[in-house]
């Protein structure tokens, strides 16, 4: 059996490296029974498309997102929601417990989810000035994709959303359509948006970037439950190589960004905590204050 594994980013990205460790071990374990074949890149379409696809058998293994995946169990947003997580601690222990909890609705759509993987925590970045104070968000063009909730959480802190598509952000950034975007330091390094920015904010996590691997029920029922059982520990393998991955990766690529010239800084715990408050609306209207304080709760 070859499956078919697709994501939208590069070679070299921390997600490929994941996937080729999740190759690695159902290879090794199955004795080559089962061949993954990995598609970056894109190459089997953008990531709303590769997810409809898993759904329906043609793709075996995706790395989608929350925002596509609230398509078919809409609860699962909750994790693109602003200031939901404190550290990578609190991700995890989320993660891997309520985030787990969401395969048995997703699994009645088609798709079995097989792990979390990460992108990590999204930084403001901006080509206007160093953000100290609430001020200096005020009247800001950021780039956002698609996304209502994201579109929300902007105009929560008083700045101006720009819905760009990624293929064009680095075009709107560099001819100021947008001002400023918010991404992980490897993904601006990646994508060179350092290039059309000056400011860092490096502690103003707007939003932390869940990666749920997922695989085809379709195709996971074609299984035996040895190769089921290969296959999610790979998966769960793959996540802890990958999500370690993924931090090495932005702190190096913080170190470059520096070395470019990006004025790198911190914003005050008084500005986070005013930030907290103004986008409680935006929480309590896309999740239910269980599901909310259940993740709060786990912070402790």
């Amino acid at each position: 059996m070859v499956l078919k594994m697709g994501h939208k980013s590069s070679q070299s990205h921390s997600w490929h490296k994941g996937c080729l460790k999740f190759k690695e071990i159902v290879e090794e374990k199955t004795n080559n029974a089962i061949q993954v074949e990995i598609y970056p890149s894109s190459q089997l379409g953008n990531q709303r498309t590769m997810t409809e696809a898993c759904q329906m058998g043609v793709v075996d293994i995706v790395l989608s997102s929350p925002a596509i995946l609230v398509n078919f169990v809409p609860e699962i947003g909750v994790f693109d929601l602003p200031f939901v997580f404190k550290n990578y601690e609190h991700v995890y222990k989320t993660l891997d417990t309520i985030g787990m909890e969401f395969s048995g609705e997703l699994e009645k759509k088609g798709i079995k989810l097989l792990a979390i993987w990460e992108t990590g925590f999204k930084r403001l970045s901006n080509a206007k000035r160093e953000i100290k104070e609430l001020d200096d968000l005020k009247g800001l063009k950021i780039r956002v994709p698609q996304s209502p909730v994201l579109m929300s959480t902007i105009k929560a802190v008083g700045s101006n959303p720009i819905s760009v598509a990624w293929n064009e952000c680095y075009i709107a950034l560099q001819q100021g359509t947008a001002d400023g975007q918010f991404n992980p330091p490897s993904i601006m390094i990646e994508n060179k948006i350092h290039e059309v920015q000056k400011y860092y904010s490096n502690n103003l996590t707007i939003q932390y970037g869940a990666e749920p691997v997922i695989l085809s029920m379709k195709t996971w029922n074609k299984l035996s439950p040895e190769f089921q059982e290969i296959i999610t520990n790979a998966a769960m393998v793959a996540k802890d190589y990958q999500r370690e991955l993924c931090q090495k990766d932005d702190e190096a690529a913080l170190k470059i960004m520096k070395d470019s010239g990006i004025i790198v800084s911190e914003v005050s715990e008084k500005l986070l905590e005013n930030l907290m408050e103004m986008t409680a609306p935006v929480r309590e209207k896309y999740a239910s204050v269980e599901l909310l304080n259940r993740i709060k709760e786990l912070a402790k």
